[in-house]
């Protein structure tokens, strides 16, 4: 018998958290799918992981690098199922996400994706994450927006309609957004109210040049979709960015360096450096004071409660 998902991982230079990835997927309840694995040019051992996996349900591609929505593209030229899941290289699913969602969507015929709850995966701790919106209204204001409405590493999708849309787009940043909207365009959203992810964040991830950068892209993926909803034509991204007022420019800056503040924060404050995440956390909230209260919140709520260890909250 076919299996009724595929779930899908692009993998660059996946170590040391690929393989807790990976077995979060292969030690999922629900077990009728297939894995597709495609390593995007890896040159860290990831390669010589993959291939020593033991397992019927992966199927692993290599490619030279080309980017994660080209990766993505490659992944779903060899889905051949009703859904497909994305899983990121570095973060973990839990253990009943893929049945929850598989049971959601065919539960709800009018939802062309459905993502979860998340958490945070912070050095050694698991931490709250903010609340993502569960109503298909809220999620599509957040994305035409320029924000993230769902966690896509989170998702599951119907895959005609992921191929209707024309996948992902290649050679840019807020692949992710992109897709969501055209997605939106398709069929509802939603998101679980239950966390059956864990989100890993790190320093990497923190820089203000580079989420400038992929704010910026995201901003444009939402007046794109307005374009199509309008029948207008699209810009390019260097007009977009050209024809930009400098008022829409500073707040493309302060919406950048609020969450690279604000991702800092969290890891200073899971190694203990209490004082500086305070510090980052106060920048944050200058730069968008309503954006920060709600983070804020979610920091607050984990203080009393015990600190969870990756050892003792496994997926």
């Amino acid at each position: 018998m076919n299996a009724r998902l595929s779930v899908i991982l692009t993998a660059f230079n996946g170590m040391p958290f690929l393989p807790a990835a990976v077995e979060s997927i292969r030690n999922q309840s629900f077990s009728d799918f297939t894995f597709i694995i495609v390593d995007d040019g890896s040159t860290d051992g990831t390669e010589e992981y993959l291939r020593s996996i033991q397992d019927d349900r992966i199927k692993v591609f290599r490619q030279a690098n080309s980017g994660l929505g080209a990766a993505r593209n490659t992944a779903l030229s060899h889905c051949a199922t009703e859904y497909v899941a994305v899983m990121d290289q570095d973060d973990l699913s839990l253990r009943d996400r893929l049945q929850s969602q598989v049971t959601y969507l065919d539960s709800h015929r009018d939802v062309v994706a459905v993502g979860t709850q998340v958490e945070f995966i912070v050095s050694d701790s698991v931490q709250k994450a903010p609340s993502m919106p569960t109503l298909h209204e809220e999620i599509e204001q957040r994305l035409m927006g320029g924000r993230a409405g769902v966690c896509h590493p989170s998702l599951m999708y119907r895959a005609a309609d992921a191929v209707t849309v024309g996948g992902y787009p290649v050679g840019v940043m807020g692949e992710d957004v992109t897709f969501c909207l055209k997605l939106a365009e398709r069929g509802k959203f939603a998101n679980l109210p239950e966390t059956h992810f864990r989100y890993r964040l790190h320093a990497g991830q923190a820089s203000t040049s580079r989420n400038r950068d992929l704010i910026r892209a995201n901003h444009y993926a939402a007046h794109c979709a307005l374009c199509r909803r309008n029948n207008s034509p699209q810009p390019t991204i260097e007009t977009f960015i050209r024809n930009a007022s400098w008022m829409k420019c500073l707040r493309w800056y302060l919406e950048a360096e609020q969450l690279s503040q604000y991702r800092t924060a969290r890891v200073r404050f899971a190694e203990g450096r209490r004082l500086e995440g305070s510090l980052r956390m106060a920048v944050a909230g200058l730069c968008q004071p309503l954006s920060a209260v709600r983070r804020v919140a979610s920091i607050a709520s984990d203080a009393g409660r015990a600190k969870a260890t990756l050892r003792t909250a496994k997926p």
